[in-house]
C-alpha cells in the first residue's frame, strides 16, 4: 500500500482589515514587494512572502500581527484577502499534515536579527499612567517640547468629499509620554506665523486608549479635521 504524500503547511501572514488604518507603512517597508492593496484592504501575497518580518515592527496598530496555519495549496489568495471585512477563523488542518506547527515554521525563512529585537508583546504603552485618579499633566511645555514620529496618517473621509479628516498615529519611542483617555495634547506647528513668531500650541483630543494604538508600543492617535476653507 502506498504511503500518503506529506501535506505542506504554510504559516500564512495576514493583515487584519478591522485594525488596519491603511497607512501604507507595511507596503513601503516590505523589501520584496509581497504586500499590496486596493481601495479596500492591504494584503500579503503568500507566493512572495518569505517571512522576513521586516513589516512587523513598523506597523502602528498591530494589524500585521496575524498568521493562519493552512495547507499551502489552499492558502488564502490575494482575491480572498482583498474581498474580506474580517480575518477568517483558524481552520483545522487535515490529518495528513502531521506535525503542522513544525512544518509551518520550516516554510518561513528565519527572521533577520534586526527584526527579532521587537518590543514586548505585553499590553500597555512603555510608561502608562500609574492611576487614572492621578493623570500626568504639563509634563512638557512650549519651552520644553518633545518630538514624536508620525507613523500613521490615514484619511477617514472619502476622496470625493469636502471634509478632510485624518486618523494620525504618533510614536514617542523610548520617551515617557503617559496619557489617559479624554486628555488632550498640544501640537506645536513648525515654522513661524506671519509676524515671525512661533506658532501657538494647537490642542487635540486623544482618539486612542491609554495603551495606545498597539500593545507594547509607546504611541497614541489623534483624529483631526483639516480646515479646507478660509473663514
Amino acid at each position: 500500500m502506498n504511503a500518503a504524500l506529506p501535506v505542506e503547511v504554510l504559516k500564512q501572514h495576514l493583515i487584519d482589515p478591522e485594525i488596519c488604518i491603511r497607512c501604507n507603512t507595511c507596503e513601503e517597508t516590505c523589501p520584496i514587494d509581497a504586500i499590496t492593496h486596493d481601495s479596500n484592504n492591504y494584503v500579503v501575497d503568500p507566493d512572495i512572502c518569505n517571512g522576513c518580518m521586516a513589516c512587523v515592527p513598523p506597523c502602528p496598530t498591530g494589524s500585521i500581527d496575524n498568521w493562519r496555519l493552512v495547507v499551502r495549496a489552499e492558502a488564502y489568495s490575494l482575491q480572498d484577502q482583498l474581498g474580506w471585512d474580517e480575518l477568517p477563523r483558524e481552520q483545522p488542518l487535515p490529518e495528513a499534515a502531521g506535525a503542522a506547527p513544525a512544518e509551518a515554521d520550516a516554510t518561513l525563512a528565519p527572521a533577520p536579527a534586526a527584526a527579532v529585537a521587537m518590543p514586548s508583546a505585553a499590553p500597555g504603552a512603555s510608561v502608562p499612567p500609574w492611576s487614572a485618579a492621578h493623570p500626568y499633566v504639563n509634563l512638557y511645555t512650549h519651552k520644553t517640547p518633545v518630538t514624536a514620529t508620525v507613523v500613521g496618517n490615514y484619511r477617514v473621509t472619502g476622496a470625493d468629499t469636502d471634509s478632510d479628516i485624518h486618523h494620525i498615529v504618533l510614536d514617542f519611542g523610548e520617551l515617557p509620554f503617559p496619557v489617559l483617555e479624554g486628555q488632550s495634547i498640544g501640537i506645536l506647528p513648525p515654522g513661524a506665523d506671519a509676524q515671525g513668531r512661533p506658532h501657538h500650541a494647537r490642542q487635540y483630543s486623544l482618539a486612542s486608549p491609554r495603551d495606545g494604538e498597539r500593545a507594547g508600543y509607546n504611541n497614541l492617535s489623534l483624529t483631526v479635521k483639516r480646515v479646507t476653507e478660509d473663514h
